[in-house]
């Protein structure tokens, strides 16, 4: 353990830059959307939402003889700054850890006052954080180097339907509040029935009465573990495992927001805290085992890059698509997340082994009788597979309308949980470093191959071509065209 002290040295502040025997810090961008909120809960890892500058804070701190905070995973460079009382001072009078990299680490000792205050600066993306109130030293990021070949994961979802067993709690001073619950949750029926063209079937079992928690939410409010704890045990007091309800059985946990939760997901159950459609459809793919729908950030004129997971995942990156940034607009999974759940088939998605060219029907639709929906792709060392699909009914990215999108499967398949499928989708950018980012998937919104650009495999089996598009746009009838030519 490095302990280091400023020159200044506040006698009740110290900065901690490599303990030993700490706890492992979680990677929560790789299952959780970025935190929204202001305040973290004590022992709550969030993600942090990439960008520049954010400020956060903590409360209860001076009831502890020391507090830690974590930081870790994702790219960029980070820099930590912390201090109880006031936001800290950015020119190194107060703690900061300012490492290279994004793993930080301060803890402070005997904090005085009621609040901590946190500030993160430097341009970073998909990192995480966490607050241990009473801890000594700081948790480590897990830098195991992902293996080349998959450890785990599953091999995709075994049915054809799933029941959300809904169970609903409030407390005695926060009523539940979702008058829309069951349109939400026939939307997301409806949702599912489209996407996977009659072939799954979601239903859902809303018949519990309300459970209420005779305590105010605030008893919750800074304790996570405390609340998991607690609406667990509720449901297995009704006979319930939410660990394990069953084949096609997925467990949803529905209550007020407490604290800064967001909702959350992992197989086969739901946290569900922000009551939407969209939001029920995003984290019911979680629990049925797929994770964030991604992109490949390879740097400016760079398709696909050399393979570190480190700095070319970017989660939430595909902007298109319901497991990554398209959940609120109830954009469509995209084919490959389909073809997890057993919605396609090789007449419709096919893998192409001879040049020509393909015409390929908007899949997006609801329909899949025109054509082909899609078109598959062997990368020239035989490793990976292209997925083509022609989205047109994004209305805010409308440019789909006019180029292939496309997602490499088998690229970074090392997933460790054999709850989750053994692959994520990652889309690839077509028009790399074109934007200058306004916000952090800013340069994926323009993905598209459009008609009349070219694009050689990374690894040297195919150029394919977009040369024509046709149909009814907004209808299962559009069309685009694509010329393959295998080397």
């Amino acid at each position: 353990m490095n302990l280091i002290k400023h020159s200044w040295c506040i006698p009740l502040l110290a900065l901690l830059t490599g303990p030993a025997l700490a706890a492992q810090l979680e990677d929560k961008c790789a299952s959780s959307a970025p935190f929204t909120g202001r305040t973290l809960q004590n022992g709550e890892t969030v993600c942090v939402p990439a960008g520049s500058r954010s400020y956060l804070s903590v409360a209860n701190v001076n009831r502890y003889d020391s507090v830690a905070i974590s930081t870790g995973y994702g790219t960029g460079d980070l820099n930590l700054y912390a201090r109880s009382g006031g936001w800290p001072r950015l020119d190194g009078s107060d703690p900061s850890s300012t490492a290279p990299g994004n793993a930080q680490c301060i803890v402070l000792s005997r904090p005085a006052s009621y609040w901590g205050y946190i500030t993160l600066d430097g341009n970073h993306s998909g990192s995480s954080i966490v607050v241990d109130l009473g801890a000594t030293s700081c948790r480590t990021a897990d830098t195991t180097e992902p293996p080349t070949e998959p450890p785990g994961g599953n091999d995709g979802y075994p049915y054809d339907h799933v029941n959300i067993q809904v169970y609903r709690f409030q407390f005695s001073d926060t009523p539940l509040d979702w008058p829309t619950m069951e349109s939400d949750m026939q939307g997301v029926t409806t949702y599912y029935d489209q996407q996977s063209y009659g072939r799954f079937n979601v239903t859902y079992d809303t018949s519990t009465p309300v459970i209420n928690i005779n305590q105010p939410k605030s008893t919750y409010d800074n304790d996570f573990h405390g609340w998991t704890a607690m609406w667990k045990s509720k449901i297995r007091a009704l006979g319930i495992d939410p660990d394990a309800p069953g084949n096609a059985q997925v467990v949803m946990m529905v209550a007020p927001q407490v604290g800064n939760f967001n909702s959350s997901a992992a197989p086969p159950s739901i946290s569900l805290y922000h009551h939407t459609t969209g939001v029920v459809a995003h984290e019911l793919g979680h629990a049925l085992g797929l994770r964030h729908a991604k992109a490949i950030e390879a740097g400016p004129g760079k398709v696909i890059g050399v393979g570190d997971y480190d700095t070319e995942s970017l989660n939430y990156g595909n902007v298109y698509s319901m497991m990554g940034m398209g959940a609120h607009s109830l954009q469509a999974y995209n084919l490959l997340y389909k073809h997890y759940f057993g919605w396609l088939n090789d007449s419709e998605v096919p893998v192409i082994n001879a040049s020509g060219t393909y015409r390929i029907y908007a899949f997006d639709q609801g329909a899949n009788n025109r054509g082909y929906i899609g078109l598959r792709l062997k990368s020239g060392d035989g490793k990976y597979t292209y997925w083509l699909e022609y989205r047109t009914s994004h209305d805010r990215y409308t440019k789909t309308l006019n180029g292939v999108l496309i997602n490499l499967q088998g690229y970074f398949e090392n997933e460790s949980d054999e709850r989750f499928w053994k692959t994520t989708s990652y889309l690839l950018d077509m028009t790399p470093g074109s934007k200058t980012p306004g916000w952090w998937g800013d340069d994926q919104t323009d993905s598209e191959l459009v008609i009349g650009k070219s694009y050689t495999d990374h690894w040297g089996g195919f150029t394919i071509t977009p040369t024509q598009k046709g149909g009814t746009p907004g209808t299962p009838d559009a069309w685009i065209e694509v010329q393959v030519d295998l080397k």
